[in-house]
């Protein structure tokens, strides 16, 4: 992304990145340059600084989760294989609740 120049007392422009991974990070270009807190004058001295969006917590815990969950897929086959999957129960619990959802 482009450098964004002079934004209010800071004097220096401040480059934004925002990675793979959905985390933004800044660098004052001063600091980059490895210009020392005496040269920058009365400003205070910056630092890196990284900023983690709620999406980007969210996706990382999305990549935790196992693509398959094995266990719910053995689950379920067998229910079917037995004939358990599909009852008359379990669907009168899925149309109350559709029911509760539009309601």
């Amino acid at each position: 992304m482009p450098d964004i120049g002079n934004i209010g007392n800071i004097g220096s422009s401040v480059s934004s990145n925002i990675n793979a991974a959905g985390v933004r990070t800044q660098l004052d270009t001063a600091a980059r340059r490895g210009s020392d807190s005496a040269s920058v004058g009365s400003r205070s001295a910056s630092a890196d600084r990284v900023e983690v969006s709620e999406v980007a917590r969210w996706l990382g815990e999305m990549n935790r989760l196992p693509a398959i969950r094995e266990d719910k897929v053995a689950a379920a086959r067998a229910a079917i294989e037995n004939g358990t999957f599909d009852t008359d129960e379990k669907l009168s619990i899925a149309i109350s609740r559709m029911i509760d959802e539009v309601a």
